[in-house]
């Protein structure tokens, strides 16, 4: 049974453009693979803009170089999402990619990150310490346990809200010490540890939840939204400057097709709203 959905593929949740196939849960389970399962989970989302962002940014960075001249628009862009992947990974290291469609391969080699420091704007609830600074990040996680939001980014301050086991929120940046600042619409809601939650992804969670993957649209998955019954509207907020650190990175890429092996090393950068940047 072909999947019943209005998506032209899995990545095009996040781009909105991309190759027009229908692809089995035996497809969803390669792809989940092949591009990982962060990145994934996130595109298939559907709302994740951010990622969306730094996946159509890296297409585009390999449409326009040589290291992507022989990749067609659908590996392009799966590359793209590896190497999202890649850089959204704390530690140096060497991620692979693969196409079992065309052969193609790539290796992705990240170096450690330095941060350049830059003040930020931010909006929070009136309730809600200012930190310092903050690494950015912008990035979906799921909780592990039902968890305590905290007004600051320790155990001594007082509870905002209380989140439920499978709540899903956005992370705009870590504190020094471990914690998450989570926000909803560009304001600071609270503080959770980063010990409690985990990366978001909503393929695993609705397979968890034997939802029938060919049977549902994709834009329909569930999702159990943290914050969900908080009216921005409704409450007080505050402006604060923090310092964000946004970080850089070398990225080293190798690309091999049937037409031979492209070789680049290039600086990825953070924008200001967390998205990776090629070049």
């Amino acid at each position: 049974m072909q999947t019943k959905t209005l998506v032209p593929s899995l990545l095009a949740v996040a781009l909105a453009a991309g190759c027009q196939s229908n692809p089995s849960k035996e497809d969803w389970g390669a792809t989940l693979g092949a591009i990982g399962g962060a990145v994934l989970g996130a595109a298939v989302a559907g709302d994740n803009k951010w990622l969306g962002a730094a996946i159509g940014g890296a297409a585009g960075y390999y449409a326009g170089r040589a290291i992507g001249r022989h990749l067609d628009e659908q590996d392009r862009k799966a590359l793209a999402a590896s190497t999202v992947e890649a850089l959204e990974q704390e530690n140096a290291g060497v991620a692979s990619w693969n196409s079992d469609r065309s052969g193609a391969s790539a290796e992705i080699k990240t170096g450690e990150i330095s941060y350049q420091s830059e003040p930020k704007q931010i909006k929070r609830l009136s309730t809600v310490e200012a930190v310092p600074s903050i690494k950015l990040e912008n990035r979906q996680y799921e909780t592990t346990s039902a968890l305590r939001v905290r007004a600051g980014p320790g155990t001594r301050y007082g509870i905002i809200t209380t989140l439920e086991t499978g709540d899903v929120v956005t992370s705009a940046g870590r504190t020094d010490n471990g914690w998450l600042m989570l926000a909803k619409q560009g304001v600071t809601m609270g503080y959770v540890h980063g010990d409690y939650v985990q990366p978001y992804n909503p393929v695993q969670a609705a397979q968890a939840r034997g939802i029938d993957l060919d049977s549902e649209q994709v834009e329909t998955l569930p999702k159990q939204e943290g914050f969900a019954g908080i009216d921005l509207d409704a409450v007080e907020t505050s402006s604060s400057t923090v310092t964000a650190q946004r970080g850089c990175r070398e990225v080293e890429i190798s690309v091999n097709t049937d037409k031979g092996t492209e070789q680049e090393t290039t600086q990825a950068c953070q924008k200001p709203d967390g998205v990776w940047e090629l070049g």
